[in-house]
């Protein structure tokens, strides 16, 4: 049988889980700042806009954050997020980049509107006016009246009320050490020089396709990086079977990095995030389509423990530790036990 309240079980920790990824970005909320996790911005981004359309507060809290930390995300690792992403989303996608675009740099935004727009243009039921909020049951939120709807996002015939941000957000605590990404944007620029120090500075090692895997960038570009940065001496490469693969000397690093301030920054892991994200978005579609669907429990539960095991196997590929869902029980006691598993190791 389909478990009962499995769906809003699931969501509610998958919300836990997101809301203290921004609350260490900065953006108030009730959850806890504590992440063991270094944030990655881009995929978090995405991945929010799909679970937070059943917490509108999340929503409009993102895009405040958006407001005054947007010119900080890396265009080139969203676009690569947005190009791989399933179609059904690009109507979210498109209404939050349009927000961006009438608000900021039209340079950086206006080509990620263009990509989404050509993503939701894709899908055969594109123009069907659809409400951007949904209670956790799965109802959709009523249709805001015609003369009322935001005019970002009705472009992309979603529906929700004008945005009206009640207060401006606050930038982000770079002398976090879960921000690691954004201390090394404001220290090197937005691109692949820092998420190669991003990987280096909480891996032992990494080699070029690795870590172009990991930042979601062209690996050659990566690789030239790599072999530019260790022309300081700063950045070491040594070879390893077929292959050369590159390491910090790590404390150095840290020692730098924590400056002035005698505290130390508490060293996060790392989450591969470009590939965790996305195989957890496409988990959650797979729960939203089943429990909306009519066909029997039992085919449902089978079907979800299918997507269950295709997300075992992407986040194995991500470096976790991720248990293969158990045998010899029945779909819904596999889908429960492992799912729970899954968010267990992320919180």
């Amino acid at each position: 049988m389909w478990p009962t309240d499995f769906k809003e079980t699931f969501l509610d920790r998958l919300l836990h889980f997101v809301w203290g990824q921004w609350v260490a970005l900065g953006v108030p909320g009730t959850e806890p700042a504590e992440t063991r996790w270094v944030v990655d911005p881009e995929p978090l981004l995405v991945f929010s806009l799909e679970v937070a359309r059943y917490d509108p507060r999340l929503f409009d809290e993102i895009l405040a954050w958006l407001m005054v930390n947007g010119e900080r995300l890396d265009t080139a690792r969203l676009r690569s997020l947005i190009r791989d992403h399933d179609e059904s989303f690009g109507r979210v996608l498109g209404g939050t980049l349009q927000f961006a675009l009438s608000r900021m740099d039209r340079r950086k935004w206006g080509s990620l509107a263009g990509l989404a727009t050509s993503l939701y243009k894709k899908q055969p039921t594109a123009a069907f006016t659809e409400p951007l909020f949904k209670e956790k049951s799965g109802k959709s939120y009523p249709l805001v009246l015609e003369s009322q709807p935001d005019p970002d996002f009705i472009i992309f015939f979603i529906n929700r009320s004008k945005v009206e941000l009640a207060k401006q957000a606050q930038e982000v605590p770079v002398n976090s050490g879960v921000n690691l990404r954004f201390l090394l944007r404001s220290l090197f620029g937005i691109g692949g020089r820092s998420e190669c120090l991003a990987y280096l500075l909480t891996h032992e090692e990494g080699r070029p396709r690795e870590i172009a895997e990991s930042a979601g960038l062209f690996w050659l570009g990566i690789q030239q990086t790599l072999v530019d940065m260790a022309d300081s001496g700063l950045v070491s490469v040594r070879r390893k079977g077929r292959g050369l693969e590159y390491w910090v000397p790590q404390k150095r690093w840290w020692d730098f990095l924590k400056g002035a301030d005698d505290s130390d920054i508490a060293r996060p892991h790392s989450l591969n995030a470009m590939v965790i994200f996305p195989a957890l978005s496409e988990f959650w579609r797979g729960i939203e389509a089943a429990s909306a669907s009519e066909e029997s429990d039992y085919l449902k539960a089978s079907k979800a423990r299918e997507g269950l095991e295709r997300l075992h196997a992407k986040l194995t590929r991500a470096g976790l530790d991720a248990p293969a869902p158990p045998s010899g029980l029945l779909p819904e006691e596999v889908l429960v036990r492992s799912a729970n598993q899954v968010l267990d190791m992320l919180l």
